[in-house]
């Protein structure tokens, strides 16, 4: 289990957990960053179909990053 603490407390996640949503923030992190290149509005870039694919895509590497970390103690 990895711990988050929050301003409203800690919660708990596990590996599979934590790994998903560890993809959802580079997703967001990615559109952001496309956004500010063609100077337009982030929101205007979601595409849920496409956030999904890349979540699907990405997970398998970012469960492995997240399990190496987790075991250094980084997380």
């Amino acid at each position: 289990m990895i711990k988050i603490e929050t301003k409203k407390g800690v919660s708990n996640m596990t590996l599979t957990e934590f790994a998903r949503w560890a993809c959802l923030v580079e997703a967001f992190h990615f559109i952001q960053q496309k956004a500010e290149e063609l100077g337009v509005n982030p929101i205007n870039m979601i595409k849920p179909l496409a956030i999904e694919a890349y979540i699907k895509e990405r997970y398998n590497a970012m469960l492995w990053d997240t399990q190496i970390e987790h075991q250094l103690g980084n997380i």
